[in-house]
């Protein structure tokens, strides 16, 4: 290339920009040559009468002549290559081909090719339906099948506005226009997209009726590769710029050609007269001429008869034969599994998806029974009513789950359709399988999450009563332990009772954690801990105490990182995937403990999605029994069991589990197969905070100091036993039955620590108390002390003033040390 042809190439670059007039370039294009013949790659797809390819195997049309003109003139040597449109058009983006004429412009395809600076025409897209349809606004789309041409600009147009409506249709995806139209005309869909040219040109060869819906109005270029043969398209516009300025030229004439337009007649009158005078006289003759040949027609007629039928049949056989193949790339491209049966439930076709769906890749596989291939009892069991119905001419859907020859874990969406070879003429139906195993997953998981949920609401309030009510077992016994000698014979019986309310207390807890509302003041802890803790305490060995023949293998990560939790809720949470792992193994096995530090990358799915970032885990695996499908969705609904029936715990064990790893902004994960053992995997989010260390402090130095302190309570027996417990502890204990009580006591008196209970039905809870009474008495002091877990009024209470939360049932120790805490050193 010479360097005034690289000065074009930059002038038409920038022109497009309007840097500078485009009529530079045309001053400079006389002063480019080339010093050979310029080899063209032309990228030719049926879009007649704009560019096309003929019958014999030649190209035409509207873009093609003007080219061939201008490539005549400029010594081109075209080279056609002849494809989809799609095709084409992924070919030019990666500069296989130079040149593809008709080309709708797009700031979309503008990234990756371009265009030439005139418009050779306009265009726009048109919807057309059968003559018996009514289409008169997009709204009419809904639900409708839409057939466009696969990659070209009306359908993105078209998709957007459906978005954009809100209209749902489904899109049939074609190589050309023409199959549009052919699949329209075989009612395979009930719209078809074309563009305005093709249209006008071949409706009435489909019998097509042309809606008064138009849209998305484009203009057509030549395109080549983005930033190069620009010099190609500067000649092209220098042309086309000639051309429209010239009525005569190959661009009107063309026009004309393609679209009939109507011009004036130059020929004189008389040789219009002379002429009709002559067809008349040759009409006469050739009627005379007719006359004496009728008896050589009579004789010949039954031959020509024959050859027109015989050549009609070859034109349908041909047109019916390439519509069936188009057909048929189109169903064997589909996602879904479809095959056509007859009568006899015997397949007769079949796409490939159907072939792997049902896992039979051998050929052939017409005539094989639908019974062979998806098994007798499923046939019968879940097809047979569905066929018979089918056949009477009514279209079926189901939704099943294959049989265990077929991936028994799945689920397939069923759709039969009758199918007819002609009008009336019943002859076997159409079987479609959709996959839908991902949808329903999901939604089975929306509804356990839903109904643990409203389970949780309802645990949380019955949680709340029995604390209050438990309050008593708990707190009274010790109480009653204080200063008791141990050979006391009352000692056993109270400690009896204390260990039997802690037990109830234990479930209360398991119910709030149904409710995840169990985790107040998450520390941080660490799972080995934790387990090294849970493997030494007394609940472990009363597990295994009765067990044989099951090994316990504990693998834990050395330098596993720690998180933000509850000890108490993490070990009962432990507890309950160990004793569910023992319970599994009726026949005895291994059950392995295992933590592990894990950074996802990328979302992991698993019994829920999980997403990345950096976890501590926690692994419990069985060698028991398993579980199946319907069993894992089922795992964590309190009271569900698979296991014998009153065997062990209160039946809330996996939805603590769930309950609790929740709380803990966790995930879970399971593997498991019947006959093959389970793994329960839990992650938590880690801390980089240490593990504070404890101290245990003797409850002497929690003795008060006649300090005086408000309980305030609605209930009768909380009030009595939290002033019992304080008078024990050398605190001096007033009481108020409610929160409006409470505000009149602290408006005369002076109290150095109050108790509030938040939930006090009747009148104003503990939140609104405080507030009033800080309103009176700006540095008040106080406690919380309630049966349900810590809420946002609790965590509000707290940020205005009020000191630490603790739960019904409270012990003295609980009691005396969050006294302790709160007052400081004025406590002796």
């Amino acid at each position: 290339m010479s360097i005034i042809q690289y000065i074009c190439k930059f002038l038409y670059k920038i022109s497009f920009r309007k840097t500078i007039p485009f009529s530079v370039l045309f001053l400079l294009l006389p002063f480019v040559s080339f010093s050979e013949t310029t080899t063209v790659q032309v990228g030719i797809y049926n879009n007649a009468p704009i560019v096309f390819e003929d019958s014999n195997g030649g190209v035409d049309g509207l873009f093609v002549d003007i080219l061939e003109t201008i490539a005549e003139k400029e010594q081109w040597k075209l080279q056609y290559r002849t494809g989809h449109f799609a095709e084409l058009l992924q070919d030019l983006k990666e500069g296989k081909i130079d040149l593809l004429p008709a080309v709708a412009y797009s700031q979309e395809r503008e990234q990756f090719i371009d265009y030439n600076f005139e418009t050779v025409m306009s265009n726009w897209a048109e919807l057309y339906t059968q003559t018996n349809d009514v289409i008169k606004s997009m709204l009419d789309l809904q639900g409708k099948k839409i057939a466009v041409k696969q990659g070209d600009i009306h359908l993105h147009a078209l998709r957007k506005m459906m978005d954009s409506f809100d209209i749902e249709c489904r899109f049939f995806e074609t190589d050309e226009y023409l199959t549009n139209f052919e699949m329209l005309r075989a009612n395979y869909v009930d719209v078809a997209v074309v563009n305005r040219l093709f249209g006008m040109r071949n409706k009435s060869a489909f019998g097509v009726q042309q809606t008064q819906i138009i849209f998305n109005p484009i203009e057509l270029r030549f395109a080549v590769p983005k930033w190069t043969n620009t010099s190609i398209i500067g000649t092209l516009d220098s042309h086309l710029t000639q051309f429209k300025a010239d009525v005569n030229s190959i661009y009107y004439s063309s026009v004309n050609r393609w679209f009939a337009l109507e011009t004036k007649s130059s020929v004189p009158k008389w040789l219009l007269h002379l002429l009709y005078t002559v067809i008349g006289i040759a009409l006469f003759l050739s009627a005379t001429v007719l006359i004496f040949q009728q008896q050589v027609k009579n004789r010949t007629k039954q031959l020509e008869i024959t050859n027109v039928k015989l050549r009609s049949q070859v034109e349908e056989k041909e047109k019916a034969e390439e519509t069936l193949k188009k057909f048929a790339r189109i169903v064997e491209a589909s996602s879904d599994g479809m095959a056509l049966v007859d009568k006899q439930h015997r397949h007769v076709l079949a796409n490939q998806t159907y072939r792997d769906t049902v896992h039979f890749n051998e050929d052939p596989i017409e005539g094989i029974p639908l019974q062979t291939l998806l098994g007798s009892s499923f046939f019968k069991e879940e097809l047979e009513e569905a066929v018979t119905k089918c056949l009477t001419g009514k279209i079926v859907h189901v939704q099943t789950r294959p049989s265990k020859e077929h991936s028994n874990n799945r689920y397939w969406n069923l759709t039969l359709s009758p199918y007819y070879s002609a009008p009336h003429e019943l002859d076997g139906y159409v079987l479609d399988i959709r996959d839908v195993t991902d949808q329903v997953k999901l939604q089975n998981r929306l509804k356990n999450s839903q109904k643990m949920e409203a389970i949780g609401m309802l645990a949380g309030g019955v949680a709340h009563d029995l604390n209050n009510i438990l309050s008593g077992l708990v707190s009274y016994p010790d109480m009653l332990l204080i200063n008791r000698a141990v050979d006391d014979p009352m000692t056993k019986p109270l400690q009896t009772i204390k260990k039997s309310g802690k037990r109830a207390a234990v479930i209360v807890q398991d119910l709030l954690t149904l409710a995840r509302r169990g985790v107040d003041h998450p520390t941080p802890v660490n799972l080995n801990n934790i387990i090294h803790d849970f493997l030494t305490s007394p609940e472990h060995d009363d597990i295994i105490r009765d067990i044989e023949g099951v090994e316990c293998i504990i693998d834990l990560e050395e330098n596993l990182t720690n998180m933000q939790g509850s000890t108490a809720h993490l070990t009962k949470l432990l507890m309950n995937l160990f004793v569910n792992g023992i319970e599994a193994m009726t026949e005895g096995g291994s059950l392995t403990i295992q933590t592990r530090n894990a950074s996802l990358i990328k979302e992991q799915m698993g019994y829920e999605l999980i997403p990345p970032g950096e976890y501590t885990t926690l692994a419990v695996t069985d060698t028991g029994v398993g579980m199946t499908t319907a069993e894992l969705n089922r795992v964590f609904e309190p009271f569900y069991t698979n296991k014998v029936l009153g065997r062990s715990g209160t039946g809330l064990g996996m939805a603590v589990v769930w309950g609790s790893v929740k709380d803990h902004r966790g995930y879970i994960d399971i593997k498991s197969k019947p006959g093959q053992g389970t793994t329960f995997k839990a992650f938590f989010p880690i801390s980089q905070a240490t593990i504070p260390e404890t101290e245990t402090i003797p409850l002497d130095n929690y003795q008060g100091n006649n300090e005086r302190i408000l309980v305030i309570d609605d209930l009768e027996e909380q009030r009595t036993l939290g002033a019992t417990i304080l008078n024990s502890l050398g605190y001096i204990a007033d009481v108020a039955t409610s929160g409006e009580e409470a505000v009149k006591k602290c408006n005369h008196e002076e109290y150095d620590l109050l108790i509030l209970d938040m939930i006090m039905p009747g009148g104003i809870d503990g939140l609104t108390t405080f507030e009033q009474i800080l309103a009176i008495k700006p540095n008040q002091k106080a406690i919380i002390a309630s049966g349900f877990s810590e809420n946002s009024r609790v965590k509000r209470a707290q940020e205005i003033g009020a000191g630490s939360y603790i739960k019904k049932p409270y012990t003295i120790e609980v009691l005396a040390e969050a006294i302790h805490q709160e007052l400081g050193p004025k406590c002796s």
